[in-house]
């Protein structure tokens, strides 16, 4: 075929344009693919230091914890005239039972079921999709 050809002109100029759409498309992916690495760096040192900072706020509020019950402790022992080791043994009672409480509502909070609206939502699917199928049997 002749060079000059206008149908061999056309396609050739059609693989050179599929061939730009196709460089175009792979750059934009790469780039993309960059954007998303730097972003989940910059997500992953954010997300360090929130972790850090939890932990940091809850080793704090344990030695609150601790220094509250010293209190209790000493309170008790001013209120009561009573001997340190018996202050301790009441202190000790007293945050058993707490304890023994915030369990019993721990259960009955756990055995509750979540997303109630949602499953009924789906068992009703469930049984539509079942009574269409046999339907159209």
């Amino acid at each position: 075929m002749d060079s000059d050809d206008p149908q061999s002109f056309s396609i050739s100029s059609a693989a050179g344009s599929f061939r730009g759409w196709i460089a175009a498309l792979l750059l934009y992916i790469e780039l993309r693919l960059r954007l998303c690495a730097v972003e989940a760096k910059e997500a992953g040192t954010h997300l360090l230091i929130l972790a850090l900072l939890l932990l940091t706020a809850m080793v704090f509020f344990g030695g609150f914890l601790v220094m509250l019950l010293v209190f209790l402790l000493y309170l008790i022992m001013l209120i009561f005239h009573w001997e340190w080791g018996w202050s301790a043994l009441a202190c000790a009672g007293v945050l058993l039972v707490t304890s023994i409480i915030a369990g019993v509502i721990l259960r009955f909070q756990i055995i509750k079921p979540l997303f109630q609206t949602t499953f009924a939502e789906f068992q009703r699917d469930r049984e539509w999709l079942a009574h269409s199928t046999t339907k159209t049997r």
